[in-house]
Formats: structure tokens, sequence, C-alpha cells
């Protein structure tokens, strides 16, 4: 991240050298998608201008489990308390440097797991353009105050299953029988249509 911040410094005086118009404040970000990145995000505050969190990988990484492989695809869990508490920990350390943290990747197009993710503290989200409406109504239907107490229980939960259930029960008790709930749209990993981030 240094060398990439030496490297726009360098380009920024070259144009201006040349007298060719241009951005000289362009925001540089991080993408969070290992384990180690998101542990020492705080090594980061300072040389970039966002987090932007790839669930995809994040997941991959943080739980040993290949995502295209599908013998091994019920063990790609989301929602288990690992993953969540890496999420929570790079939200908190967003917050107190006063940066933008952004989630991309399965996460953020999925009903169950967008619902996490706001409970979270997360609050801006790269939707794939189809879920839009859906994470749309979620996010718009809830207050963050539940989705916080909904993301507590899942990032204090012994597993994935306990805390999709405590979400699942919390979503419940906002949305009563809505057809996003009964249609099978809301666990991780149904019918994804999402953008490999």
């Amino acid at each position: 991240m240094e060398r990439t911040r030496e490297l726009l410094d360098e380009a920024t005086a070259e144009l201006a050298a040349r007298g060719v118009p241009h951005r000289a404040d362009v925001p540089l970000g991080a993408m969070i998608e290992t384990p180690a990145a998101a542990i020492a995000a705080d090594t980061l505050v300072g040389l970039v201008s966002f987090f932007s969190i790839g669930t995809n990988d994040l997941v991959q990484y943080t739980l040993a489990v290949d995502r295209g492989n599908v013998n091994l695809a019920s063990r790609f869990t989301p929602l288990h308390p690992a993953v969540l508490r890496l999420v929570r920990h790079v939200v908190d350390v967003g917050a107190r440097a006063g940066i933008d943290v952004g989630v991309c990747g399965e996460m953020a197009s999925e009903p169950m797991t967008a619902f996490a993710l706001l409970g979270l503290g997360v609050r801006s989200f790269s939707v794939a353009p189809r879920a839009v409406p859906l994470i749309k109504r979620v996010i718009g239907g809830v207050s963050t105050s539940i989705a916080a107490e909904a993301a507590e229980a899942a990032l204090t939960a012994p597993t994935a299953a306990h805390g999709e259930a405590a979400l699942r029960r919390r979503l419940h008790a906002a949305f009563g029988d809505a057809p996003f709930l009964r249609d099978g749209l809301l666990a991780p990993g149904a019918g994804s249509i999402l953008p490999d981030c």
C-alpha cells in the first residue's frame, strides 16, 4: 500500500510538471479479503481512504474452504462467528479512523447476511443488480438497533447454524410471513446471483 501511494504521488507530480489537468486527491482504498488484512486493518488506516471487505475471499480464507469445490460447499458458511468477528473488527477500525467501510461479494447480496452486516455497522453494500430490490427491502425494513441485536447474537453464537437461527428469528419478527422469507431466498448461498468480490 505504501508503494501504491508512492506511485500515485509520482504520477500526480508528473502530470503537474507537464501541466496536464488531473485530480491530485484520488482516493486509495484497501480490499480486505484475508484474515491477515482484517486483523491488521489498523496498520492501513493512515494510507487509505476506505476499506472494501471482499466477503467471498474472506470467508474462504478464514474457514480454509475452497468455495469452488462442490464437495466443500456446505462448509462455506459466511455466518460463521469467526467471519462475523473479522467483519466487526474492520468496521470498528474504520469507525475509529473515520474512514468508510463497504462490503462486496455474496454477503452483501443475500438477505440474511446483509441483515447481519447491517447489524455489524456496515452502511455501504456493493450488490449484484438483480439483488438490489430485495436488499433494499431488507435494509429499509428493519431498524439498525434490531439488526445490531441480531448481529450480536450471531457473533456470540457457538456455530454458524445457531447464528443463522438467531438472525432468522429476528427477520421473521420484523417482516412476518413476507414472500422472500417463504420462498427460500433467505438462506445464505441460495440461488447466488452475486459479484465475485
